[in-house]
């Protein structure tokens, strides 16, 4: 069928038909785009599902549809400790699933306690390492022992020291058999020595210190001498800076009996309080003190007791969900407490990774050995106001509206169609017929037909907080090369891709987050000029630069050499390009296979796969280079460098930075918020310069809606929830756009004292 957009509506003004002819104002058409991967808020990173989710599910807060602030959800009020670290929210009584149950506060703590368990396998879990105790639970590093136990000062070794109790929390510092070895061995405690960065395997800190090469550390502690791998060895606590450490020594032991965990005991537990102010100091009795004491600032602080630190069976130890710090207190009230103030905390609680779900619903399928089965439109408890009616797999899914919803009354969209077109083409001959209303928030117009569609009243363009990048395997050649990396970033003409190919106004990127992201980020950026006007990252280096991008290519040890028009890189290995479906994608993926062939001499080949195939070989390193990107999830950088973490699950580019982890690290949990911005400006840079990734542009957003749809607002993270939308009957009259109700305001929080 023919996408016929030369020609106008009757009217002139609207592409397309704005009748709904035989259709119900209470049935909302929209596309989808694709098959959602999960329909599962813990487990969903993709922006289909998420799109579905916020309106099955509903978190303590919804974000307004308008400015994205806070607003009430299941939580209608809240309190907050001053130092930002201890939340209390009191959830709403009619808030109920829609098999009728009450939405209780243990349902929140179940499933935040579930993303954090590393077995979910949810890949968003990284948005929870601000709780307390979080990213060590997740990274399996916080365990409580089953039994009381003994501590020995090597696998199999003599018990040292006080034991453990039963139930006691520890941190595990290296388990059996480690990878690396001290040199030279230290002989006393007191002493220095020195080690490389990669050896401190456990700080005070949740991640080592940002360290040179080789740093030095004064041992504080060391265990016996051994034997390991025939030389001798030990392991050492020591200090390095502020922190305080382990270097792994006779961890080294390769057990074949068991694995034994060094670890040290740990009772930085939630506790749900402020910590209390320090006591006011006494009157100052100057007339009567020794002029020669020290001052009580002046004093030297005792120095902390050791932990207990030492060997135990890995077997001895067990995952307890109670280390985190969500807790539910009754039905009506759920607390969490924060490793570190969080500036973003709020709006994170309405994403869907933060909503919550059902333990008997969830744990009756996994116990079936089929976990997935929970979300068929057979067995799927939601929260949200409407629930999974149809499934017809990469066909239509139908919502309707959840009969115990405490707003069923006020949502007047009763019934929503999304289809799972793929198609630009056919999903605009859907929308000019009036099959559709919207053509929904994870398609993107034809750029094609950019020009003409800009015409038109029902067209929309706004900023978009997304970066659109190729993703680098670092681990497959050529691309495990930084050279290979930043020549293929070079080749490329960003402006010319987004004026001849996307030709939807974005705006090129030379780094990875949009200047014009929130929490003072945009200030930043738009202030960092020098006197010359050149920012941090534009000119060489940054901007589309063949002949530099040549020379590199050269230095990464395949010379480009002139071929007749073009050029040849000589030896360069087979590269791939790989894409989801879309029409859109293939353009770019074309425009890069031809810019690399052209400017530096090298053959590209494309592989298309569908979205779900696509993630899963991402997330298996099955690829070269892949078309991805990112979409933030709040308003705040840390949304796009929490990607770029060794550690973090949406990480396939399998490139690990220590020194970028410390720096992202570090700018979270700084209080001052204008120096914060500043560190993360820092990581952004760090992060850019190793290419993991190739950033081509920043997202607009352009789209067409129906006049009559209202509800409908543009915003920076493209999120339309259909609660907020309805069909206006007299929208030709009527022109006041608002949402189906209004969204119900977040009383200023409460204050709770220590």
């Amino acid at each position: 069928m023919a996408f016929g957009c030369n020609r106008k509506a009757p009217d002139g003004e609207y592409f397309g038909t704005t009748e709904r002819v035989g259709k119900s104002d209470t049935t909302f058409y929209v596309n989808a785009h694709d098959e959602p991967e999960y329909i599962d808020p813990g487990l969903s990173t993709e922006s289909v599902g998420s799109t579905l989710m916020l309106d099955l599910f509903e978190g303590l807060v919804l974000l307004h549809p308008d400015d994205l602030r806070p607003v009430q959800g299941v939580a209608t009020r809240w309190d907050r400790s001053d130092d930002n670290r201890i939340f209390r929210f009191y959830l709403r009584p009619e808030a109920k699933w829609s098999d009728g149950q009450r939405v209780v506060a243990g349902d929140f703590a179940y499933a935040w306690r579930r993303v954090l368990t590393a077995s979910s396998g949810a890949r968003m879990a990284t948005l929870m390492y601000p709780i307390k105790n979080g990213q060590l639970f997740h990274q399996g590093k916080l365990l409580v022992t089953r039994e009381a136990l003994d501590l020995r000062d090597g696998p199999e070794g003599k018990t040292t020291g006080p034991g453990l109790p039963e139930h006691q929390a520890v941190r595990i510092l290296q388990t059996t058999p480690a990878k690396t070895k001290v040199a030279p061995l230290a002989r006393t405690i007191g002493e220095t020595l020195t080690f490389a960065q990669d050896q401190l395997v456990a700080t005070n800190d949740t991640r080592a210190p940002t360290l040179a090469a080789e740093a030095p550390a004064e041992v504080l502690a060391l265990g016996p001498e051994v034997t390991c791998n025939g030389s001798p060895d030990r392991w050492y606590r020591v200090r390095v800076g502020d922190a305080t450490g382990h270097l792994p020594g006779c961890a080294l032991v390769d057990d074949p009996k068991a694995t034994w965990a060094l670890v040290e005991r740990y009772d930085d537990l939630p506790t749900f309080r402020p910590p209390a102010p320090p006591p006011s100091a006494p009157p100052d009795e100057s007339d009567t003190a020794d002029p020669d004491a020290p001052k009580a600032s002046e004093a030297p602080e005792p120095a902390p007791a050791p932990e207990p630190t030492g060997f135990v069976p890995l077997s001895a130890l067990t995952a307890d969900p109670a280390v985190i710090g969500v807790r539910a207190v009754g039905d009506d009230v759920f607390e969490v407490e924060l490793d570190k103030p969080t500036p973003y905390f709020l709006e994170l609680c309405g994403y869907v990774t933060f909503m919550p779900v059902r333990r008997d619903v969830i744990e009756k399928w996994e116990a079936k050995g089929r976990p997935d089965l929970w979300y068929r439109p057979e067995n799927i408890v939601t929260n949200g106001p409407y629930t999974l009616d149809e499934h017809k797999f990469r066909y239509e899914i139908t919502f309707k509206k959840n009969p115990h919803y405490y707003r069923r009354d006020d949502v007047k969209i009763d019934r929503v169609v999304w289809l799972e077109i793929s198609s630009y083409d056919a999903t605009m001959n859907l929308y000019e017929t009036g099959e559709i209303d919207y053509i929904g928030a994870n398609l993107s117009l034809p750029q094609a037909y950019m020009d003409v569609l800009e015409g038109y009243k029902d067209f929309d363009r706004s900023l978009w907080l997304a970066t659109y990048w190729y993703e680098f395997n670092t681990q497959k050649p050529p691309v495990d090369n930084l050279l290979v990396r930043r020549a293929l970033n070079l080749a490329v003409d960003k402006q010319q891709l987004i004026d001849t190919v996307t030709r939807g106004d974005q705006q090129p990127a030379t780094h990875v987050i949009p200047d014009f992201i929130g929490s003072g980020y945009s200030k930043l950026a738009a202030d960092e000029n020098d006197p010359l006007g050149r920012k941090l990252f534009a000119g060489k280096g940054y901007e589309f630069d063949p002949d530099y991008a040549r020379g590199l290519l050269r230095e990464a040890g395949y010379p480009v050499t002139k071929e007749g028009e073009g050029w040849r890189a000589e030896g360069f290995p087979p590269l791939e390009i790989l894409y989801n479906t879309s029409e859109g994608h293939r353009n770019i993926a074309v425009a890069l296979q031809d810019m690399w062939k052209r400017h530096l001499g090298i053959s590209v080949q494309l592989r298309n796969e569908e979205w779900k195939v696509m993630i899963s070989n991402l997330r298996e390193g099955n690829y070269q280079v892949a078309r991805f990107g990112w979409v933030a999830d709040y308003n705040h950088p840390h949304t796009f460098l929490d990607t770029f973490l060794s550690y973090s699950q949406n990480n396939w580019t399998r490139y690990e930075d220590p020194q970028l982890d410390a720096m992202v690290e570090k700018a979270a949990r700084t209080a001052d918020p204008d120096e914060s911005i500043r560190l993360y400006r820092e990581a952004e840079k760090r992060a850019t310069d190793a290419t993991t990734r190739l950033p081509l542009y920043f997202y607009t957003k352009s789209t067409l809606i129906k006049p009559y749809v209202k509800g409908y607002f543009p915003n920076g993270q493209n999120r339309h929830p259909i609660r907020w939308m309805w069909i206006d009957p007299s929208w030709k009259t009527d022109h006041d756009n608002r949402p189906t109700y209004p969204p119900e305001e977040l009383p200023p929080p409460g204050i709770i004292a220590p």
